[in-house]
């Protein structure tokens, strides 16, 4: 019998979504406060500079002590007195980002920009309200700006190289997550990207060492846990990666992912009904979850249980009539059942949509 196609979910790219926007508290950054700038002010007297200056230390004091509300009153007196003063519109904008308000938080942005046209961290929270919207390129740009304006910050580096990973620019990604990393040693998020590349340029040692750094420095960290389980796969240690998974698993109950990799690793240790719980657990949680639907229609072929297997691929092929692995793997039934035109059919079907590898079964067809 000819190996069905299986697949193990080896990169959790929802990671930016898993996390979420980061809390003033948590974006480390934030504690880099820029208290002077250059003014377009000339009219303020020397008494009226030192209460502008004074209402925007105390605003920052506010925002370091998580008082929000009192911190952008404090940085609106401080516009009051001078409504071309850079950093306050920077430290208010930060506010409304913590506010979810992204357009507010842009226009006061965009005022910081304005009036100091090399005040870097302006433009990498510019950046970084518009990551995972932003589809022209633009957000690489404005981390560039606010790099190049002197914000030598790690989340600067972070943020940047997930950009270059976007763009499949696997090279400029990898030295930004370095330089990120030279700048924060435990920065776990970084440790985790890297690791990814790494798995995806052949370095399986080098992408579980970065794997295992990260939980080092985040042991809560379910995501980073998944994919070392997906690289210790690929090195053959099936028993090693389930217990990733598991505890991937404890942390975060509702990790589909780990749970069809998981089923995934049991089935090659021979355990069916295990896997089969598993990928039934990842298609509960995640209905339209195609990759658990091929992998236990796999198991259900190796359980000799054909027709199970046969109504779970074409039900899916309802529901997802343009995923090419579909039709490759209810091809191998079709074939197993002796219906050879059925099965020529489908993988024809999976070499329209993609699927180069039908191109070996499509052989028999003649």
């Amino acid at each position: 019998m000819k190996p069905f196609s299986k697949f193990l979910v080896n990169n959790f790219r929802a990671l930016r979504i898993y996390h979420g926007m980061k809390t003033i508290q948590q974006l480390t950054i934030l504690l880099g406060i820029v208290l002077t700038s250059q003014s377009l002010c000339a009219q303020l007297s020397h008494a009226e500079k030192r209460q502008r200056d004074r209402a925007l230390r105390e605003g920052v004091s506010l925002i370091i002590g998580g008082d929000y509300e009192m911190a952008s009153a404090r940085l609106t007196d401080c516009l009051d007195l001078d409504s071309t003063f850079a950093p306050a519109y920077l430290q208010r904008g930060r506010i409304l980002i913590e506010w979810g308000a992204p357009g507010e938080a842009m226009e006061d942005l965009d005022m910081a920009v304005r009036y100091d046209p090399e005040l870097g961290e302006a433009y990498f929270y510019k950046g970084y309200l518009l990551y995972g919207t932003d589809t022209t390129g633009f957000d690489t740009e404005l981390f560039d700006l606010a790099i190049a304006n002197g914000f030598n910050d790690p989340w600067a580096y972070y943020f940047r190289g997930l950009t270059m990973l976007r763009e499949g620019l696997y090279g400029k990604a990898m030295n930004d997550f370095n330089k990120a990393i030279d700048l924060k040693t435990d920065f776990a998020l970084a440790y985790h990207e890297r690791a990814g590349i790494k798995r995806n340029t052949g370095d399986l040692q080098g992408a579980l060492f970065d794997y295992k750094t990260a939980l080092d420095y985040k042991p809560d960290f379910p995501l980073a846990l998944n994919n070392m389980g997906s690289v210790k796969i690929l090195l053959g240690d099936f028993e090693g990666a389930i217990q990733d998974y598991s505890r991937a698993l404890e942390l975060d109950p509702e990790l589909y992912m780990a749970l069809n990799n998981r089923g995934y690793a049991r089935y090659f240790l021979g355990d069916l009904e295990a896997a089969l719980r598993d990928l039934d657990a990842a298609i509960t949680m995640q209905n339209n979850f195609v990759e658990a639907r091929l992998n236990k229609s796999s198991v259900l072929v190796s359980q000799n249980r054909i027709e199970p297997a046969l109504n779970l691929l074409s039900s899916s092929i309802e529901e997802n009539p343009g995923e090419a692995l579909l039709y490759l793997n209810r091809g191998l039934v079709r074939e197993l059942t002796g219906d050879l035109d059925g099965a020529c059919e489908d993988w024809n079907m999976a070499m329209e949509l993609g699927a180069g590898q039908a191109g070996e079964y499509i052989g028999e067809c003649n």
